[in-house]
């Protein structure tokens, strides 16, 4: 059963005079991975045209009931402890001049509950933790993403606030090219670049039979050509570079991560589905395999 309780809306008149007028969730759950996710979303509110923060903590049902047991004997609610912790926790860390309200749910299934609440509150980014140190897994991750019509935030916990340098990922797919028109419209107001990555591989077992130096050149102009040709079909525009990276014995997550992580980006945009065009229900292998993943800098994926 779903339980839905607006406990607090703060600053009503917060501003919406930028050009997105974003809603923003933030899934909350009571670990000292909260902190770091308000401090982000506090940078956020910096940089972005936010129009609402709901802050949402889903308890599980089963955990619910068994907790509420030892409540009882006071006359405690379970829910008051946890609305008295978020109101806590949202009240210290919470700085932005941006109207705000909690939801507090319990389901058994949480990425179904904010699979719910995203559709009911028209929320345009869902912000989710990337676990490392701190308890947690990407299981939740990978389902969000699955069952979410919405854009997906992984914020690390080393993250730091700031959004100069944006990588885009692509694989020459319609999906790929949805991926920079969002980015265009998230950084414009924080003035940051666009470089896009295409990682490449030429089978190692092709070099005793080819001239390795004429192989290179011969695919970094076929990439060039098809650069061209992704720019204009989709009307991206010319000043965003490209960059092409062989990745050689490396997965192409492993290229994309040391590349980002060597050119120091602050964030990274992929697209939900890959450029197989199989049905929504799967997730596009690059992506599911970054979502599992722990990096310095976040991870939006496009839905």
């Amino acid at each position: 059963m779903m339980k839905i309780k607006t406990i607090k809306t703060h600053k009503e008149m917060g501003k919406k005079d930028l050009k997105s007028n974003l809603k923003i969730m933030v899934a909350l759950d009571l670990t000292k991975m909260d902190p770091i996710l308000i401090n982000y979303v506090n940078f956020l509110c910096t940089v972005w045209g936010v129009e609402h923060i709901y802050f949402v903590h889903n308890i599980k049902q089963y955990k619910l009931e068994s907790l509420q047991e030892s409540f009882l004997e006071e006359g405690i609610s379970i829910e008051d402890v946890i609305d008295k912790e978020l109101q806590r926790s949202i009240e210290q860390y919470y700085t932005a001049d941006i109207p705000y309200t909690v939801l507090l749910t319990s389901d058994d299934y949480t990425e179904s509950i904010l699979t719910h609440l995203s559709k009911e509150y028209k929320i345009d980014i869902m912000l989710t933790g990337n676990k490392d140190e701190l308890q947690g897994t990407g299981a939740l991750n990978q389902k969000l993403v699955r069952m979410l019509g919405t854009n997906v935030l992984l914020v690390p916990e080393k993250t730091r606030p700031q959004l100069k340098k944006v990588l885009i990922p692509t694989d020459f797919s319609s999906s790929s090219a949805k991926s920079f028109e969002e980015a265009q419209t998230l950084i414009e107001s924080s003035n940051g670049e666009i470089e896009a990555l295409h990682v490449y591989n030429i089978p190692s077992f092709f070099f005793p039979y080819i001239n390795t130096e004429k192989a290179i050149d011969k695919t970094r102009n076929q990439l060039k050509e098809k650069v061209q040709q992704f720019k204009k079909r989709y009307q991206l525009s010319d000043n965003i570079p490209f960059k092409y990276m062989d990745r050689k014995d490396l997965s192409v997550v492993e290229a994309i991560e040391l590349h980002a992580e060597k050119e120091d980006f602050d964030l990274i945009v992929v697209s939900a589905k890959g450029g197989n065009k199989i049905a929504s229900l799967f997730i596009g292998s690059v992506t599911n395999d970054l979502l599992i993943r722990n990096r310095k800098m976040p991870l939006l994926v496009i839905n």
